[in-house]
């Protein structure tokens, strides 16, 4: 190893696009429209509920696109956050909850969600791996992580590779029953805007939103690697942009799809409605496909987390608020490799202990939180720091933020209204990285050493 070395720019526009388009696309577009429809109760109002959630996560992708413009370094989030508010704190809780809650414990669910998928496939071969699936999960895990160790190139590679293979076959569950199944476009508006009152109906929707905005995240994965991409004050806006473009109009397809060939009864009640659809159109090859296709998602997110988190990690490291070791780059690969192992062997304890369902549940007060920050950082520099070079400048500023703030307030006041203890639990587990913060600053302060 050597500390010498520097990160290589090794990803490209598509790249940039495919670790967008990788990281928001997993596996609830294939599932969580059935909840949402027993939310919101019309089909018209399902898609009111898309579209506005994806308006307001794209309201939040182009804050991160300017702020990734302006400062294009490894990190992103953790950059922004430092930046905005002059405090190591703030930006060393949220690495550290990257690290040890919400990161880890998202590559464990994604990791488990891609093995669950892949017990119907194999077994449609007779082979039985249902007792294994935390295993299998790991070894996802170990594999990808491996694989980015050896090489962003390698990683930005098998995301174009997993990216291109996800949306063709999410285009083949879209289009093959619109080709096979009896379409009925008049299901899409049956039932007009239903039979609630206007306030129901919009905490109906308000509360669908919560599901709709989770499916949309990952826009800014890009940002954390930044000083990895070519021509970062372009080719990161635009990865962004024509990304999250790209999510919107396929999840609008695919409900389109969902709810012209099946009732809307049959949508409330279906638990894996794309499944349901393309059995509807292959008989019960279907749902094996569909398993298929989820698996094959569910990877690409794995692979997109594994190549962002631990750039977060990194960073943290690489300021002298953490390991020092893990700031290191491999000098034949010229990857983070020692915060990607890290990173892998952290969500296999997750993946195997099953604690990442706890986990995340915890957390999600804290990370929306961070998220509002991050976007509010827009706002905050735009006033201290008119001069700073944007390359990229959001639309519609300042209501793009502000919008998103404001629904994000309503969201995270529910949060605590409604699950303090997982709040206060989620809380905790930032503040117990607060005296881990104080060493390492105090060894900032003292002469540099290898730990």
């Amino acid at each position: 190893m050597s500390s010498n070395k520097t990160l290589v720019k090794g990803l490209g526009q598509l790249e940039a696009t495919t670790l967008v388009v990788g990281g928001i696309i997993g596996t609830t577009i294939f599932l969580i429209t059935s909840n949402i429809a027993e939310l919101v109760g019309s089909p018209v109002l399902v898609f009111i509920t898309w579209i506005v959630a994806g308006l307001l996560a794209g309201a939040a992708a182009l804050c991160f696109a300017e702020l990734s413009a302006a400062m294009p370094e490894t990190g992103g989030t953790y950059v922004f956050l430092r930046r905005a508010y002059n405090s190591e704190l703030v930006s060393f809780a949220f690495a550290w909850m990257i690290c040890f809650a919400y990161g880890t414990g998202a590559i464990a669910v994604v990791a488990i969600m891609a093995a669950t998928f892949l017990v119907p496939v194999l077994a449609a071969f007779e082979f039985d791996i249902a007792e294994y699936v935390n295993e299998i999960a790991v070894i996802l895990i170990v594999v990808l992580t491996l694989l980015n160790s050896s090489g962003v190139r390698h990683g930005g590679l098998t995301q174009n590779v997993l990216t291109a293979l996800k949306v063709s076959l999410l285009l083949l569950v879209v289009l093959i029953p619109l080709v096979l199944v009896d379409m009925q476009p008049a299901r899409l508006v049956q039932g007009g805007f239903g039979n609630n009152s206007l306030g129901t109906t919009l905490q109906n929707v308000s509360d669908a939103m919560i599901l709709c905005l989770f499916s949309y995240s990952g826009a800014y994965f890009v940002t954390h690697v930044a000083e990895e991409v070519r021509e970062p004050h372009k080719n990161i806006p635009r990865a962004i942009i024509v990304g999250f473009l790209i999510v919107f109009g396929l999840y609008l397809l695919a409900n389109v799809t969902y709810m012209s060939t099946m009732s809307f009864v049959d949508v409330k009640s279906s638990e894996h409605i794309a499944s349901d659809v393309m059995a509807r159109a292959l008989g019960p090859k279907g749902a094996v496909v569909t398993a298929f296709v989820i698996f094959c998602s569910a990877v690409g997110v794995l692979n997109a987390q594994l190549l962002n988190y631990p750039r977060i990690v990194f960073a943290l490291a690489r300021d002298g608020y953490f390991f020092r070791r893990i700031a290191k780059i491999n000098e034949r690969s010229r990857a983070p490799s020692n915060a990607i192992v890290l990173v892998g062997v952290i969500a296999s304890i997750f993946a195997l202990s099953g604690s990442y369902v706890e986990i995340l549940g915890y957390i999600a007060f804290v990370i929306h939180f961070f998220v509002c920050l991050a976007v509010l950082a827009v706002i905050i520099l735009r006033i201290r720091e008119p001069e700073l070079p944007r390359p990229y400048k959001v639309w519609g500023y300042p209501f793009t933020p502000v919008a998103f703030l404001l629904i994000s307030a309503v969201y995270l006041f529910n949060l605590i209204v409604t699950k303090p203890i997982a709040v206060m639990i989620g809380v905790g587990i930032v503040l117990v990285g607060v005296p881990f913060y104080f060493y390492w600053s105090r060894k900032n302060a003292a002469p540099a050493a290898i730990l």
